[in-house]
């Protein structure tokens, strides 16, 4: 009988920003490179109300990029990843969703209980229950309280665990991250997911890693 072959297990940071929104300065050539250095991959860009970052990012071919977009809602803050094209802000929360929905995208809430950010309403997520993908259980910029409470959410509305350094700057990246097996496609993500493991405030041996990639490369 055969061993079973244990696969490599990859890192994603699934809530990240980037200079095209307005309240970050982090260039996404640098969000990237420093991704990869750190041993994320793929990098996800979540910036505010446009996707023109990621899509330029991905165009390059240079990087692996999964697509995504922070939206503004009439009743908060949504994310949609695996986008195809820009969702414009505004539309009700239900309307986003839908139009996530309608490009094979994933729908993933966000940091729900942060009182410090535009987070969802509890009507919306009510109305929204049976389309939310993914709960973000850990945002490394929310209290611990917070983060408690989205998790309770998740396992009451059966989504997928989802987590996120929310990083406006290169360092907070990887403050918080997801190791999973690697995947091909949305649905494919989406399924490992569910099998995943969220890791908490391992940044410091991250740039341990990024200090051994940078030493390989001076090897080179």
């Amino acid at each position: 009988m055969k061993a079973s072959v244990k696969r490599p297990l990859i890192r994603v940071d699934l809530h990240v920003h980037s200079s095209a929104s307005f309240d970050s300065k982090s260039d996404p050539e640098l969000v990237a490179n420093r991704g990869r250095r750190l041993g994320l991959d793929p990098i996800f860009l979540t910036d505010h109300d446009t996707t023109r970052a990621a899509v330029r990012l991905q165009a390059s071919g240079r990087h692996r990029v999964v697509v995504g977009e922070e939206i503004t809602t009439a009743q908060g803050e949504l994310i949609g990843l695996f986008l195809e094209r820009r969702i414009r802000p505004g539309l009700t929360a239900r309307q986003t969703a839908i139009e996530i929905k309608e490009q094979a995208g994933l729908v993933y809430l966000e940091h729900p209980y942060d009182q410090f950010r535009r987070h969802l309403s509890e009507e919306a997520i009510e109305d929204l229950a049976d389309l939310f993908d993914i709960v973000e259980v850990f945002n490394a910029r929310s209290d611990d309280k917070t983060n408690r409470r989205a998790e309770e959410l998740r396992e009451v509305l059966g989504a997928a665990p989802g987590a996120g350094s929310d990083a406006h700057t290169l360092n907070e990246l990887g403050s918080v991250y997801v190791e999973m097996e690697n995947f091909d496609g949305a649905l494919d993500f989406l399924g490992k997911l569910r099998n995943s493991r969220v890791v908490k405030g391992r940044l410091k041996l991250l740039q341990m890693a990024e200090a051994k990639f940078r030493y390989r490369v001076r090897r080179q």
